[in-house]
């Protein structure tokens, strides 16, 4: 078995970011759920959330892509991530969840030291400040473009 190639890992790591990008969005409104059911809110416990859900998130993301990168042949591994690496919309959505993160780890525990700890603070922040972000990218494109993207169909399901 030889070890792993710089494709694979560059689809591995891109598919381990879409993990934590989509769990990150995903996190603030699973906790809100999971505290109006239990009836008790907290900022520990959202700042928590953020930190944990995006962690396994990305971890989930890393699997498929290390499954997704085994299954193909190298040449349709190498075009798949060169579409990957040249697609600039990606490149401006991970930089706005990178950003967001960085304000966002910094921020909620300038705000609620006492309430979160420093621990949960900055990696909650973190969380948290990078599903702002995501959709702060979303929010400018759709507010340059006038319209939400379209979703990606796979043409049998676009054409009926």
């Amino acid at each position: 078995m030889s070890g792993i190639t710089d494709d694979q890992a560059y689809l591995l790591s891109h598919r381990g970011l879409q993990g934590v990008q989509v769990a990150a969005l995903a996190a603030t409104p699973l906790y809100l759920v999971n505290s109006i059911r239990k009836g008790r809110f907290s900022m520990r416990g959202l700042a928590g959330y953020n930190w944990v859900v995006p962690i396994l998130g990305g971890a989930i993301g890393a699997a498929a892509g290390w499954g997704e990168s085994i299954q193909l042949t190298t040449p349709v591994l190498a075009f798949r991530v060169a579409g990957v690496r040249a697609s600039e919309e990606r490149m401006r959505r991970d930089d706005f969840h990178l950003i967001g993160s960085v304000v966002g780890a910094l921020t909620l525990p300038a705000l609620f030291l006492r309430r979160v700890g420093l621990l949960n603070g900055l990696l909650g922040g973190a969380g948290l400040g990078g599903a702002v972000g995501i959709l702060s990218f979303y929010g400018k494109r759709y507010a340059d473009e006038g319209k939400l993207p379209d979703l990606p169909l796979p043409e049998s399901v676009s054409q009926k």
